[in-house]
């Protein structure tokens, strides 16, 4: 492997220590917020955390992405352009957003969002402002500092939540804490860089490559969203608030182990690839030494994660949040495949080839699309839990195949891994129980029959 790619690489270092504490703040913060809280407002929230991203995802014209894989990212006129259209999208979104409460309160039949929903729509165009200056680090691999800055504003956000979540025990604290979160980052993200290099720009050439590159990056964010957050919206409608709450714990736990990697794509491979000149069998021999050390221990960890995933949560949670304990587990089986598709994502955004990610994407939303309606009202939450594990085996085969005709493939050594992820599970479960850790994987069997819902 040449020095150059090991030198930049050694940056996974500054990813994995930054993400790893904001997420054990951000977990943390968790804990706490369900001891202060009722599981309904939690419930209430990651309805509106939910809305708030499809917002975002399903107007995304890859404004980011674009400043880092366009050659003239770098370029004051180019990226003034970018933040240009940021802030229109933004501002749009939080208009959109008021046209929109009447109809989606009265879809989910919760009155109160027809105050709740107002209250967060700034958020669109706090976010559109925010400084181009985060995609121009992660364009010029300056890691250091942008990990950094994710890592303060992941204290500062969880900070401002647990204290308004004590003095005020209800969903306006959430609220707030949300406007709050996004607004002061907002401001000193414009210090990351020469904060006079900022300027409203619309160059008429800048604006056709992002909506040439962003047609792609515009179609994987659409049924990303429909593929990540789908189950969000549709459990809103069908369980009460305060088992989608529940859910939540377990999801937001699930998802940190797959962000981990998204990050460390979206922030290293991604525009790695895109710049160096390396393409099919030589950068699959550049890679394939130091995939297979990170995705082993990967294995190891997530496997240990399954096995003792319900009795983590019985022992931080109060009992109103216990079920979330077999949630996690399947959710967590299904985050190796997720974690193997987004290295896969980040290789062929790379190449210059989104279409790859928003196929893998498509078929794991049409698989959910299939799979909720008819296991959630027949066998229960429980059992619709494994219709993800599903959708996620699925994206990333559609991917891996996407992949592989791009010339890069590592499918004996994925189906390595996953037998050994498996087995450690199994190995790591029947440890635990001979030391009394856990119960048996019978246990866990008669767990998964029970219905939810």
């Amino acid at each position: 492997m040449p020095s150059a790619w090991f030198g930049h690489f050694n940056a996974v270092g500054w990813i994995t220590a930054t993400y790893v504490a904001q997420q054990i703040i951000r977990l943390a913060s968790n804990v706490v917020l369900a001891w202060l809280l009722a599981p309904a407002l939690l419930g209430t929230m990651l309805l509106i955390n939910t809305l708030r991203t499809g917002g975002e995802l399903l107007t995304d014209v890859g404004v980011g992405q674009s400043i880092v894989n366009n050659p003239r990212g770098n370029d004051p006129a180019f990226f003034n352009t970018a933040w240009t259209v940021q802030i229109v999208r933004g501002a749009l979104l939080s208009l959109l957003a008021l046209a929109l409460t009447i109809p989606i309160a009265h879809a989910y039949g919760e009155p109160e969002l027809l105050v709740l929903i107002p209250a967060a729509a700034p958020i669109f165009f706090l976010s559109g402002l925010t400084s181009p200056a985060r995609f121009l680090l992660q364009k010029r691999l300056e890691i250091r500092k942008l990990a950094l800055f994710d890592l303060a504003t992941a204290i500062f956000g969880s900070g401002v939540q647990l204290l308004l979540a004590f003095l005020m025990p209800s969903i306006w604290a959430l609220i707030l804490a949300l406007l709050i979160g996004a607004f002061v980052p907002m401001v000193a993200s414009f210090f990351l860089i020469d904060w006079r290099m900022h300027h409203l720009r619309w160059e008429k050439e800048a604006v056709r490559s992002i909506v040439h590159f962003g047609k792609w990056v515009f179609l994987s964010s659409l049924v990303y969203f429909l593929a990540m957050y789908f189950d969000r919206l549709y459990l809103a409608d069908l369980i009460p608030l305060a088992l989608l709450g529940v859910y939540g714990i377990a999801r937001t736990f699930a998802d940190a182990f797959t962000e981990l990697f998204q990050r460390m794509g979206n922030f290293l491979i991604f525009p790695k690839i895109s710049a160096t000149g390396l393409r099919g069998q030589e950068l699959q021999s550049t890679i394939n030494p130091m995939r297979l050390a990170l995705l082993g221990l990967v294995a190891t960890g997530l496997a240990l994660a399954v096995a003792l995933a319900d009795q983590f949560i019985y022992l931080v949670y109060d009992a109103r949040y216990h079920d979330a304990g077999f949630f996690l587990t399947v959710l967590l089986v299904g985050t190796w495949f997720a974690i193997l598709a987004s290295m896969a994502d980040a290789m062929m955004m790379g190449l210059g080839k989104p279409s790859g990610v928003a196929f893998g994407n498509c078929v794991k939303f049409f698989i959910i699309l299939a799979g909720l309606p008819i296991l959630l009202p027949r066998y229960g939450l429980n059992a619709a839990m494994g219709a993800f594990v599903v959708a996620e085996a699925a994206r990333y085969i559609v991917v891996t195949w996407r992949k592989r005709g791009a010339g890069l493939s590592f499918i004996r050594q994925d189906l390595m891994l996953t037998v050994s992820f498996f087995l450690l599970i199994l190995l790591f479960r029947e440890a635990a129980y001979a030391v009394g850790l856990t119960g048996s994987i019978s246990d866990w069997a008669r767990e998964g029959i029970q219905v939810n819902g």
